[in-house]
């Protein structure tokens, strides 16, 4: 916490600093938001870092009132990862997310929001206009947060990439996503492993990359995926022009599966597979 004191001090006479990363640092709450509170008056930083700083509900509401402030400012990046924040901290950001006009990357991973913290987030990405990168990796919101995050991409037009890793989601909140997939025209990067959509949810994402014409990287791994769903994933890949790279690993494919999917890979030119299975 001294530290941090230095730091913000520092900070009211400098003019120049643009990316600062204080995170893993054992700050308490209130140290790491007496940067915030200098860096709310200079309004310099495109890039701020406080994950793991001990930030919670409270302070993430005070770090979104920063974000108002700095709606016509500067800051582009902002990692808010393991703090803790919650439901209502992630409610906080969403309603500046609504405001802010500037703010292209948010990190809040491993905060607990749950899915009333994602719903709340999915709202505030349905009327976005520049975040492109999102990133709620290990957030336990299950299918509920899942098909709210899938109604968002259906009329979201900036956001290419989103990590949803770790959450729980099943198979009828992979259909939902692969549903948004079908229509929507700018996410590039999707990450969806290690949740529990299996051969159901997978021929849902399957459907959607026949159409789409977007998406270059796709990580299905970790999710229970046996044969059945693999060759509905093949049979998409032979029909879809446009993926760079799929991941199939940590799931129970079995010589059929793992055969169709290499078939379908070696097939399609400039696919890469992530290996092994």
């Amino acid at each position: 916490d001294e530290g941090a004191a230095a730091i913000a001090e520092a900070l009211r006479g400098n003019e120049v600093l643009t990316s600062l990363d204080v995170g893993d640092n054992s700050l308490t709450e209130e140290a790491a938001l007496s940067i915030v509170r200098v860096e709310r008056q200079r309004n310099k930083l495109t890039s701020l870092f406080l994950g793991s700083c001990g930030i919670g509900p409270n302070g993430a509401a005070e770090i979104a009132e920063y974000m108002y402030v700095s709606g016509s400012g500067v800051l582009t990046t902002l990692n808010l990862r393991y703090n803790g924040i919650g439901a209502e901290g992630a409610k906080a950001l969403a309603s500046a997310l609504r405001v802010n006009g500037v703010l292209t990357s948010l990190d809040v991973r491993g905060n607990k929001i749950g899915p009333t913290g994602a719903t709340a987030i999915a709202d505030a990405l349905k009327g976005s206009a520049v975040l492109t990168d999102l990133n709620l990796f290990d957030n336990s919101f299950g299918d509920e947060g899942a098909k709210a995050l899938a109604s968002a991409l259906r009329v979201n037009a900036v956001l290419t990439k989103l990590n949803l890793c770790n959450n729980g989601i099943g198979p009828e909140g992979a259909k939902a996503i692969g549903k948004a997939l079908a229509v929507n025209g700018v996410l590039t990067d999707l990450n969806l492993s290690y949740n529990q959509i299996r051969d159901e949810g997978a021929a849902a994402i399957a459907e959607a990359l026949r159409g789409n014409e977007v998406m270059k990287t796709l990580d299905l791994s970790g999710n229970r995926i046996s044969d059945a769903g693999a060759k509905a994933i093949a049979e998409a890949l032979r029909g879809n022009g446009v993926l760079k790279s799929i991941d199939l690993r940590s799931n129970r494919l079995g010589d059929e599966g793992e055969r169709v999917v290499r078939d379908a890979v070696s097939w399609r030119e400039g696919l890469k597979l992530r290996e092994w299975f």
